[in-house]
């Protein structure tokens, strides 16, 4: 992807915060965000850390199951060196840059794979909670919708590789790029390495599933910070398809949709829209200032 075209999709996502704020009065928006609470927003950070930890050790159980063996410390910087890279780029492809990252730790196409494996885990529980939540909650809005439609597409894309690989390794071969037929093939053979590879997707979607109670956990405290009180039930159920909105590839990392998202969620939920607005941007800071002081000098490497 150009830089003209990463600048084009940044300032895309800027004017959506721009007419989101115009639309629901920035005073009241940046008023909320002066009068957070900073007890509440260094617990949010603290509780973004433990969910961290969660995911690097869900990617350390594929990996290890694979044969490969990465220590805790380079793989919780590599995956927020990779959330950087994710930050930047639409539909947050950035992660697959992660296997970069450890490249002198790890081999390459067994990393590659186990990100592929990483990523179905968490677009599989990703769909699991938001369709319950849809229908348990009755949510309907076009932020839910789009969501939904864009999970429902992910989701049986990567499907495909799974259940149907010999179809697809026969219409890459048709395509005639032999560095293309390497890299798939490649990734195919990794994943005949791992062992147990439906115990190993259940684990990772239970796994996936308590960092979800985290990212939860996160959004109240940042909504606790400017008074509200949110219900971490519901939260845990809906904010899965809210973050999908990054997989859009209108904006950089949905910068802008998932703002929206979020906003209207919390609107459902008793939340005003301006604050809503305000606890969705200090989410936003929160986590890119995250990725950037864990991850920074990881993802050097590669930007």
């Amino acid at each position: 992807m150009s830089k003209k075209q990463s600048a084009a999709r940044f300032f895309i996502g800027l004017l959506l915060i721009a007419s989101l704020l115009y639309r629901f009065d920035p005073e009241v928006v940046f008023s909320t965000i002066i009068s957070a609470k900073l007890n509440y927003l260094f617990l949010a950070a603290v509780v973004y850390s433990i969910t961290f930890f969660i995911l690097s050790s869900r990617w350390r159980m594929i990996l290890h199951r694979m044969g490969v063996h990465l220590s805790i410390v380079p793989a919780y910087q590599a995956f927020a060196g990779g959330m950087i890279i994710s930050d930047m780029t639409p539909g947050r492809i950035g992660e697959l840059a992660r296997p970069l990252l450890v490249r002198d730790k790890i081999d390459l196409n067994r990393g590659i794979a186990s990100v592929a494996i990483d990523r179905y885990a968490d677009i599989l529980t990703t769909f699991i909670l938001g369709l319950s939540g849809m229908l348990l909650l009755a949510q309907q809005g076009s932020h839910l919708i789009l969501a939904s439609l864009v999970i429902l597409v992910i989701l049986f894309s990567s499907s495909a590789f799974w259940f149907k690989r010999h179809f697809i390794l026969k219409q890459v071969d048709r395509l005639g790029s032999s560095r293309l037929t390497e890299i798939v093939r490649a990734l195919d053979n990794s994943l005949h390495e791992v062992t147990n590879i439906k115990e190993l997707m259940l684990r990772s979607v239970l796994l996936t599933a308590v960092a979800w109670i985290f990212h939860a956990l996160r959004i109240a405290l940042i909504a606790k910070s400017v008074g509200f009180d949110v219900p971490l039930q519901m939260l845990f159920l809906l904010q899965p398809l809210v973050s999908s909105l990054a997989l859009v590839p209108i904006t950089v990392s949905g910068l802008g949709l998932v703002e929206g998202g979020l906003a209207a969620i919390l609107h459902g939920l008793g939340v005003p829209v301006a604050a809503g607005i305000s606890i969705a941007l200090m989410d936003r800071a929160i986590t890119v200032a995250f990725h950037i002081l864990i991850g920074g000098q990881c993802a050097m490497k590669v930007l």
